[in-house]
């Protein structure tokens, strides 16, 4: 049972029959970064309970209430990431009128834009600072580093009031909690697949990409064409946080399991474990895709550059997130987008499909007070679920040439809500969504992100494969072993 008190909550309840989605945000944000070092001086995060009581009135599960008022009606200020440049003159319209019809629901609500976009080399100095804005985004990997250092409130009185718990996809929510608490709102999610061009593997005699890593080697060997410039295969080796991401992502499929990479011991300690017979596994594939089939591009990529070499034909099968397939349309206006397929990541030796999950979340300034927490919780509901807001976002993607919808996703909420989003989406579709099918419609195991100094694990095993694919003679036995050792005395052993 939930609580609203108007009515114009009535004709929030019609208009949802008819159109309820979400709109996701711009792609190009999964690149891993760096754990951010501890903030001090911040104080701990609190349950924020709603300021506005409401007569008790049942509403049916799954819809989103917003309330009457916000803060009792009292004057509040507050600041939210997410404002694009001015370079975007389209979107920050869209954005400056966004908020507009927020402040008109809610005029007692004056809202700032920050330009801040996140990384967790950069967020530090604003803590230091005192200038985090009131609503925040980080990545799905910082849940535990927001939350001990007090960065994150606790959401989940806001959560409950407004039914926003029930909405959201349950894998998604317990990455935003922690002991029974709810502390971020997911914001989109990725899930990592093969995308690959379609004629090419034509050419080569094949009406699919591989699907098996067994078969990848062989298939992306005769995909290759040096005399043209054309990789086979392509994923990051370069930049290492980005290195030991795709490492990893190879690694899951190879038997790795996400809770093994680091453990937390009876006395509170933290032991790493990727150093076993499945990481080995993956980086002997990688070392093999190198120097064995020579089937990978010359250069040490990143997250846009490893992009960059499926749109510009310079790889036949790209290792990346659907939503770079977004990102793919917006750098490149002119390249035709039906030329690309995307499809499941191969099945691993145990014949199963799997795939590293992530994404973006938003935080709301546990250092905020309680009427701006509120504020900058609907205020990012508002933006998110607002059926018209999410009309409104759909519908200028009809003039907005920047604008992409259709890439293929994780979803991230359940039921008549998620179907809705998927109705929309197919109705505005701008990408190929066909060309997906392969991935859209297969079984897919998702794990999660590693949780426990996520980053710098990152970093360490993207040392070793950046090691393995630029030295032959590197042994990826000694090289993982060397690298976990350092990751225990340098990360894990200075964890409180």
């Amino acid at each position: 049972m939930k609580v609203k008190s108007s009515a114009l909550f009535l004709n929030l309840i019609l208009l949802f029959a008819l159109i309820l989605s979400a709109c996701s945000p711009a792609a190009g944000t999964e690149a891993p970064a760096t754990d951010a070092p501890a903030a001090t001086d911040v104080p701990a995060a609190t349950d924020v309970p709603a300021a506005t009581e409401a007569p008790v009135e049942e509403v049916p599960a799954g819809t989103i209430v917003f309330p009457d008022e916000i803060a009792g009606g009292r004057p509040v200020e507050i600041s939210v990431v997410g404002i694009p440049a001015e370079s975007n003159p389209t979107g920050l319209a869209d954005w400056h009128a966004a908020v507009e019809r927020f402040q008109a629901k809610y005029p007692n609500v004056t809202v700032t834009g920050d330009e801040y976009a996140y990384t967790p080399d950069s967020f530090p100095a604003l803590v230091a600072a005192d200038q985090v804005p009131t609503q925040f985004q980080a990545y799905l990997t910082d849940r535990d580093l927001m939350v001990s250092q007090g960065l994150a409130a606790d959401l989940t009185s806001l959560y409950e009031a407004s039914g926003l718990d029930e909405v959201y996809n349950s894998s998604l929510l317990e990455l935003v909690s922690a002991d029974g608490k709810i502390y971020g709102m997911p914001i989109e999610a990725y899930v990592m697949g093969l995308a690959y061009n379609i004629k090419m593997l034509e050419d080569a005699g094949y009406d699919a990409p591989p699907t098996t890593w067994e078969e990848l080697g062989p298939v992306a060997q005769k995909l290759t064409n040096r005399d043209a410039g054309v990789a086979g295969f392509s994923f990051i080796r370069g930049e290492a946080h980005q290195a030991g991401w795709h490492g990893t992502v190879i690694g899951y499929n190879f038997g790795l399991d996400d809770a093994s990479i680091v453990t937390k011991d009876a006395d509170g300690k933290y032991t790493a474990g990727f150093d076993n017979a499945q990481t080995l596994a993956a980086l002997n594939f990688i070392k093999d895709m190198q120097w064995k089939y020579d089937a990978l591009p010359k250069e040490l990529l990143q997250w846009d550059t490893n992009g960059n070499q499926l749109a510009t034909g310079q790889a036949a099968m790209v290792l990346m997130a659907g939503g770079q397939l977004e990102w793919i349309k917006q750098t490149y206006p002119d390249v035709d987008m039906t030329q690309f397929g995307f499809a499941p990541l191969p099945a691993g030796p145990d014949g199963k499909m799997v795939s590293l999950g992530g994404g973006d979340v938003a935080f709301i300034n546990a250092t905020a007070s309680a009427d701006e927490i509120e504020a900058g919780f609907y205020y990012r509901l508002f933006v998110q679920f607002d059926e018209g807001e999410v009309k409104a976002k759909y519908e200028a993607t009809l003039t907005n040439p920047t604008a992409v919808i259709g890439e293929p996703s994780y979803p991230i909420y359940v039921g008549p809500f998620q179907e809705k989003i998927a109705a929309l989406t197919a109705e505005y579709a701008n990408l190929p969504v066909e060309n997906y099918a392969l991935f859209n419609n297969a079984v897919i195991g998702l794990q999660n992100e590693p949780q426990i100094a996520g980053q710098d694990y990152y970093a360490a095993l993207g040392d070793v494969v950046s090691l393995i694919v630029t030295d032959e003679s590197a042994d990826p036995v000694a090289a993982l072993t060397a690298a976990q050792a350092t990751f225990q005395t340098n990360v894990l052993d200075l964890l409180p």
